[in-house]
């Protein structure tokens, strides 16, 4: 008798422990980060971020799961999949515990972090978010708020430490090496096929300047030996069609400082000179580097979780709970 109790108590309780294991399996490793010399991380709050409003010139002390969400909303159209808004939640969520481990910058007024999107995320604040949904906002903000709460309690990692968790709109059908935009090498940060991006509405652009436009832009760059009589030559593009040199009249410009100074969409540039103007054709949006967003779309719409659209896009990571 006493017997079948016992094998009843053993079966009752590997019935309870088995569904727990198979969570922790499914959402990766259930190693908490980070490593990066815990004794001093440990002192840190990461309940609360400091931001600095490039808008407002000020620095705000938000609650860090309000401030995810007002990125995800600023960086995600609200109509994307909710395994997609989850990936890019989890990519600001590492980003942003990167900048606070990393330190307040004084050119931030003490913040640890930005509203500049070129530098750091874009962030709306819930007045903003009524303002752009309209009567849609409950259900935008509820959508946008648990597709947050489902994957912030964890961060992507490489070797115990917190990556760069860098993401962009839409890639050029393959997302960059990061040594081909940045200096230096992330075993993460490589290039990965994004082929839903060419689905896109926002792929292509093209933007165009007449030749003086065009010449005036480049001597004020510091350009030298710039006539009307404009030369592409020896353009050099990457597998994944950034534009990593070109020889205009003899200046050579990278992809980057062309889209920098033409204010372009992206480096993935393919220029041409047409009667009396300048026309760049452009794929893609933004640096391409990472995430792809509307390709995290893409994939959530195939089915794709967003564990697995993080380990597509960040090439060899884990997923991990962040203390």
């Amino acid at each position: 008798m006493k017997k079948n109790i016992i094998i009843s108590v053993i079966t009752a309780l590997t019935m309870l422990l088995v569904p727990s294991l198979t969570f922790l399996c499914l959402t990766g490793n259930a190693r908490e980060v980070p490593s990066e010399d815990d004794s001093s991380i440990k002192e840190l709050s990461f309940e609360t971020i400091s931001v600095f409003s490039t808008d407002e010139n000020k620095t705000m002390t938000l609650d860090f799961r309000d401030y995810i969400i007002g990125v995800v909303a600023a960086e995600m159209p609200a109509q994307f999949h909710s395994e997609a808004l989850s990936a890019g939640a989890v990519a600001a969520a590492t980003l942003a515990r990167k900048k606070i481990i990393s330190g307040e910058q004084e050119a931030l007024q003490g913040a640890v972090i930005s509203t500049d999107p070129k530098k750091h995320q874009a962030y709306m604040t819930t007045e903003e978010m009524k303002e752009r949904w309209g009567k849609d906002f409950d259900k935008y903000y509820k959508k946008i708020a648990d597709a947050v709460d489902n994957s912030i309690d964890y961060s992507i990692t490489n070797e115990g430490e917190l990556i760069n968790a860098v993401y962009h709109a839409i890639s050029p059908g393959k997302t960059e090496n990061a040594q081909n935009i940045w200096e230096g090498e992330y075993p993460y940060l490589v290039s990965v096929e994004s082929t839903g991006d060419r689905l896109s509405p926002k792929y292509l652009s093209e933007e165009s300047f007449t030749i003086t436009e065009f010449c005036n832009i480049l001597k004020d760059s510091g350009a030298k030996n710039i006539s009307e009589d404009i030369t592409f030559e020896d353009a050099v593009y990457s597998d994944a069609g950034t534009l990593l040199s070109i020889k205009i009249n003899k200046n050579v410009f990278t992809g980057e400082a062309l889209r920098e100074l033409f204010s372009l969409r992206s480096a993935a540039i393919t220029p041409k000179v047409e009667k009396d103007k300048v026309i760049f054709t452009v794929k893609g949006y933004g640096h391409g580097v990472g995430l792809s967003q509307y390709g995290a779309d893409y994939l959530a719409r195939q089915g794709y979780s967003w564990q697995e659209i993080i380990k597509h896009y960040y090439t060899g990571v884990e997923i991990t709970l962040f203390r």
